[in-house]
């Protein structure tokens, strides 16, 4: 049974949703021409159609859903001669009644065990948690991944073109990204990475860099800190009779000093005599030219070659190692060094100041030549350099080649910020997958229930309709027809077999006659006794007999207040029982709302308003007035901006024929004739004079009225008429 109804985006009915909800079977819903219940009829009778793509039911089941409207009347009568048959089940084959009856009764208690499992184990509950579930998990999952987007997207938008094509939708993006594999290990290149290598090879400014700027240290510092020289303990003549006096001191590297500080001793010009030397450490004249002879010998040749030998090795050293220092800042210059400053920067120091330590030995040793100096090689401090400046060289190398190669090296950066984002993102990922497994393992589980049952269902259905094929047929709805026609005390035309399986109308002199030959009247009741004959039958003569929903539209269209009582009847007499599920009926006419209220007094009573867009309203039975109120209502809904201006119109021309028409529809002319010598009230006068029957069809070829002119018009007739009072009273 359905529960409720929404209908938005369609037609006269806007963005939001009118809404029909309902728990009773009989429902009547009231509303004038073109308010909106047209829309409501066709929805039902053809849900799927795409134009209802935003409109919703609750509650449905398998029940078939059965509409008169206009639709209907015109697919079956008036583009046909004749009219398909309604079938019905003979009651002659007795073995074949029980056989149905067996079938039936077993579908019953299927279909009872079918409700009873949806509704006390919540089956379908059950299944539309599920699927909210899922729903709700591809919502958290997706808007979790739509943050790539917002992230690359913005900012810097380095990265922004391993985007291209995919932000579109959450959806397209994660589709995407659920694809990729997960690689076997955490990606070693990051983000920052990427965003360098793309803006130093995809930007403007991408540059090729020159290879052979970096150089490595190719001096050989090793040959000179591993000589024996630096180890020798440097001293001069030994043989000689001075050296027991020097070895006594222990300290020849401070008689060499001071040596340089003395001269030869020179003959006094007066005296003619060798004077002494002053000695540089106790400044007394103690050095003879014995002496000095004797010491100068000690340092012989062999001391001084040394010395010289420490001094070449000194200015090699300390030459290269100035080289090296000098170099420092112009290898800062270059980009890719000073990306890795710092570890540039403690690799150089470890090596300089290891040169300038050992230089300061060398020093040293040429000081004090006696003294043995160890030199710490620099190899390892030097290769560590050196591996830096070449693995600098290759990195230049590959960023000229990767700009050499844009295409390509493109590609391989979104290949690599793919593999990242699937690293980074893979919890939201796995969780979504093994997630899904379960729910949808889950709602597979409960819908194979349901189907169980169903498909039991179907097996007896298939019972039933090999058993009434042979006794089926559709004469009896032309008896019942018929019958109808002869209650309604029409016999005018009649309707007959028409071969096999259809139907024909005919005259009384028993002639052809094309439905669209008949009065609007005739057609509304011919049409009408159709369908209901239809509600009780089947369509086909295989089709199975299933739960049915009676949706009415209208079926008092031009009939005269005696038909309109009839077809209340009717509609008493066939549908208000137990034989359908539910019933919705749709009228314009407030006489045939009534009398159904008479009939039956369980029912959802509504009401379809249309100021701006249609709405469906639930409707009190103590609210409801008669159909000349309801016209008046229109006027004042209008001044409050309830009611739209066709709606406005048509309601005054229905107000002036009911009420001239019963005081005096002489009076109504005179009244026009004086009004219409007014030209600003002209069209008004043309429209009120077109015709009526309340159709809001007739406007529609009219220009846009306006609203104001209209209200001034309409009053100006009751004035004329001498009707103000009667006027006021209404519109108050």
């Amino acid at each position: 049974m359905i529960t409720k109804i929404s209908i938005k985006n369609v037609a006269s009915y806007g963005e939001n949703p009118a809404i029909l909800e309902t728990s009773k079977k009989v429902n009547l819903i009231y509303g004038l021409n073109g308010a909106g219940k047209t829309v409501l009829s066709n929805f039902l009778a053809d849900k799927d159609n795409q134009d209802f793509s935003n409109c919703s039911i609750e509650g449905l089941g398998n029940e078939k859903i059965l509409v008169y409207n206009q639709n209907f009347v015109e697919n079956n009568f008036y583009l046909k001669d004749t009219q398909k048959g309604i079938f019905t089940l003979s009651s002659k084959n007795k073995i074949v009644d029980e056989k149905i009856e067996s079938a039936k009764k077993k579908i019953g208690e299927l279909q009872l065990e079918l409700d009873n499992k949806e509704k006390n184990t919540g089956l379908n509950v059950d299944l539309s948690k599920k699927q909210t579930e899922i729903s709700n998990l591809f919502e958290r999952s997706r808007s979790k991944i739509w943050e790539i987007k917002i992230k690359y997207s913005g900012g810097d938008r380095i990265l922004e073109f391993c985007l291209d094509g995919k932000k579109g939708s959450q959806y397209s993006l994660f589709e995407y990204i659920q694809k990729i594999e997960k690689p076997e290990d955490k990606p070693e290149k990051t983000i920052e990475k990427l965003k360098e290598e793309a803006e130093a090879t995809q930007g403007e400014n991408a540059k090729i860099y020159p290879e052979e700027e970096i150089k490595e240290v190719d001096f050989s510092f090793l040959e000179i800190e591993e000589k024996e020289i630096f180890l020798d303990v440097i001293v001069g003549n030994e043989n000689l009779q001075i050296a027991n006096l020097i070895k006594h001191f222990d300290n020849p590297d401070w008689v060499k000093r001071g040596l340089d500080y003395i001269g030869e001793p020179q003959e006094n010009s007066v005296s003619g005599e060798v004077e002494n030397e002053q000695c540089p450490f106790c400044q007394k004249k103690t050095i003879s030219s014995n002496l000095y002879e004797q010491i100068k010998k000690y340092f012989d040749e062999s001391y001084q070659e040394k010395i010289i030998e420490l001094k070449e090795l000194d200015s090699k050293y300390w030459g290269a190692w100035q080289i090296i220092k000098k170099n420092e800042n112009n290898l800062l210059e270059n980009d890719f060094i000073k990306n890795r400053e710092v570890e540039f920067k403690w690799l150089y120091k470890n090596f300089t100041e290891k040169l300038s330590s050992n230089w300061s030995k060398i020093n040293e040793k040429i000081k004090t030549p006696s003294k043995i100096v160890n030199l710490e090689p620099t190899i390892l401090e030097k290769g560590n350099l050196n591996d830096f400046l070449n693995e600098i060289t290759e990195e230049i190398k590959t960023h000229n080649l990767k700009v050499k190669n844009k295409t390509e090296t493109k590609k391989d950066i979104i290949n690599n910020f793919w593999n990242i984002m699937r690293w980074d993102y893979d919890q939201t990922i796995e969780n979504y997958n093994s997630q899904n497994i379960i729910l949808n393992q889950k709602k597979l589980e409960i819908k194979e229930e349901i189907s169980k049952l169903n498909m039991e269902i179907r097996k007896h259905k298939e019972v039933i309709q090999f058993a009434q094929k042979d006794s089926v047929n559709i004469d009896e709805a032309i008896e019942n027809i018929k019958a109808e026609l002869i209650f309604l005390a029409i016999d005018s035309f009649t309707i007959e077999k028409e071969e096999e399986f259809s139907y024909k109308i005919k005259r009384g002199n028993n002639n052809d006659a094309k439905f669209k030959t008949l009065s609007e009247g005739e057609k509304t009741i011919i049409s009408f006794l159709y369908f209901l004959e239809l509600c009780k039958g089947r369509e086909s003569e295989d089709e199975t007999m299933t739960e049915k929903i009676v949706v009415i539209d209208d079926p008092i269209s031009s009939l005269s207040h005696t038909y309109i009582f009839n077809v209340a009847q009717l509609v008493k007499r066939n549908f208000f029982t137990d034989k359908y599920k539910q019933i919705f009926i749709l009228t314009h006419s407030l006489y045939f709302f009534h009398e159904l209220i008479k009939i039956n007094n369980s029912q959802n009573l509504f009401r379809v308003l249309k100021p701006k867009y249609s709405t469906i309203n639930p409707l009190e039975k103590d609210n409801i007035q008669n159909e000349y109120q309801s016209y008046w209502q229109v006027l004042k809904d209008h001044d409050k901006g309830n009611s739209s201006d066709s709606l406005l119109a048509n309601s005054m021309r229905n107000i002036l024929e009911y009420f001239f028409g019963f005081i005096d529809k002489n009076m109504f002319n005179e009244s026009i004739k004086k009004i219409e010598k007014e030209s600003e009230y002209q069209f008004f006068v043309r429209y009120i004079q077109r015709e009526s029957h309340s159709d809001f069809t007739n406007i529609t070829d009219m220009k846009e009225i306006d609203p104001i002119i209209f209200k001034k018009a309409f009053r100006n007739i009751f004035e004329i008429a001498g009707h103000e009072e009667h006027y006021n009273r209404m519109i108050n």
